[in-house]
C-alpha cells in the first residue's frame, strides 16, 4: 500500500511534525488520521445524543402544565397532601 502526498503544505507539516516528534512521517500522519477520525466520531454521538435528550425534553414538556410557577420538582410531582399529581 501507498499514499503519494502531492501537496506541498501537507508535505511541509508532515515533516515538521515528524522531526519535532522524533517519529516517521507515516506515524505522524497515521497519529493525526486517528485522532481526527476519533474527533468526527466524538461528534456524531454527542449530536445524536443531543437529538435524544430534546426529544425526550419535547415529550416531557407536553405533560407539563402551564404557567410552570413551581421551582421544586416536587411541587410539579405531588399535591399538598404527597400524593402523585
Amino acid at each position: 500500500m501507498s499514499l503519494n502526498i502531492k501537496n506541498k503544505e501537507v508535505f511541509t507539516l508532515a515533516s515538521d511534525l515528524a522531526q519535532l516528534t522524533g517519529q516517521s512521517m507515516t506515524a505522524v500522519v497515521l497519529d493525526a488520521l486517528r485522532k481526527q477520525r476519533k474527533s468526527l466520531l466524538h461528534q456524531d454521538s454527542t449530536e445524536a445524543r443531543v437529538q435524544k435528550l430534546m426529544a425526550i425534553a419535547e415529550r416531557c414538556a407536553k405533560h407539563i402544565r402551564q404557567p410552570v410557577s413551581a421551582v421544586e420538582h416536587g411541587d410539579m410531582l405531588y399535591n399538598e397532601s404527597g400524593m402523585p399529581q
